[in-house]
């Protein structure tokens, strides 16, 4: 069960590291063609999607490291409920 948790913590952080170098990635792309084209149109039309992207990259760095942490956390107690498992003696 220990390879199970640590496998939820690394997805947790890989996911929380992927999807923040993507939102860095996407709106300085954004950004660098707005300002070098200075053009208004791209502005408006652009608009929408850049900030459905970032709604995107938000939920899933910080909504999949959540899940993991709490599915981490399930395991865990389920791993120590049954290591400590009581012995009844024959009457």
């Amino acid at each position: 069960m220990e390879s199970l948790t640590a496998l939820l913590g690394s997805l947790g952080g890989t996911v929380f590291r992927w999807s923040a170098l993507a939102f860095l990635l996407v709106n300085g792309i954004a950004a660098a063609v707005f300002f070098v084209t200075r053009d208004r149109s791209l502005v408006n039309r652009w608009t929408s999607r850049l900030v459905a992207t970032n709604l995107f990259l938000l939920g899933v760095g910080v909504g999949v490291p959540a899940v993991a942490f709490c599915l981490r956390t399930v395991v865990n107690a389920v791993t120590l409920s049954q290591a400590t498992e009581v012995r009844l003696q024959d009457k």
